[in-house]
């Protein structure tokens, strides 16, 4: 079973974003030199049809780029949640924050909590405002010695 610190759920994702903001802003710029050549030397037309894939390739980007925003507002809403809960659970235990591991990055009712070398069930209220710790009894190599 995997586990993650509040570290990784903080940085999830971001790299990726990254990357394709520097791919949409390469793009964006070689359009615009593409682009001035263009107009430069308007009778060669391969400055035209390049800077027209081009164009079109940016918008492609683009639209991946809002899919994918639209498609994750809702995790990156849980993995905030999901922050607050470990920092939360950290304090009301007297733990250091990456001490608390968890086997999910999103909030949701059901994950494992692993404070030290002790499992808990998290068991969420309606509104998702409070929660319960039950201990759990794993089977992994750390609780078999």
């Amino acid at each position: 079973m995997t586990f993650y610190r509040l570290d990784y759920i903080e940085a999830q994702n971001d790299l990726h974003n990254y990357i394709k903001y520097g791919v949409i802003f390469a793009i964006l710029l070689f359009l615009l030199v593409v682009f001035s050549l263009y107009l430069r030397h308007r009778l060669e037309m391969k400055f035209r049809d390049l800077s027209i894939l081009l164009l079109l390739l940016l918008l492609f980007m683009l639209g991946v780029q809002y899919t994918d925003y639209t498609q994750n507002q809702s995790q990156y809403a849980q993995s905030s949640q999901m922050e607050v809960f470990i920092k939360a659970i950290a304090k009301e235990y007297g733990l250091k924050q990456q001490e608390v591991l968890v086997n999910s990055t999103q909030l949701t009712d059901g994950i494992i909590v692993k404070l030290k070398r002790h499992y808990y069930t998290v068991t969420l209220s309606s509104d998702q405002q409070s929660y319960r710790l039950s201990r759990t009894h794993l089977l992994t190599p750390e609780t078999r010695k």
